[in-house]
């Protein structure tokens, strides 16, 4: 979870390690994750605000959703309704 200091709004930012993104071969994966979301309007789909790198990691803001991630809820439910 991310906060904006000005307006305090609340962001998700998913943290990926640069490293992995190349052991893993994920480049490609991850451009279209980004390209897909960017073009998705749906009520059951994550907004992208956009993305910054750094030195070490590749961040992507996205909108913040009360509970975590869906992989965490369906370990904990096993199913959703």
């Amino acid at each position: 979870m991310a906060k904006h200091k000005k307006t305090k709004s609340l962001y998700a930012l998913k943290k990926i390690p640069k490293e992995m993104i190349k052991s893993h071969f994920m480049v490609d994966q991850l451009a279209l994750e980004i390209k897909l979301q960017s073009y998705l309007n749906h009520k059951n789909v994550l907004g992208i605000y956009g993305f910054f790198d750094n030195a070490t990691h590749l961040f992507i803001v996205l909108e913040y959703m009360e509970g975590g991630t869906l992989y965490s809820q369906l370990k904990k439910n096993k199913i959703l309704t």
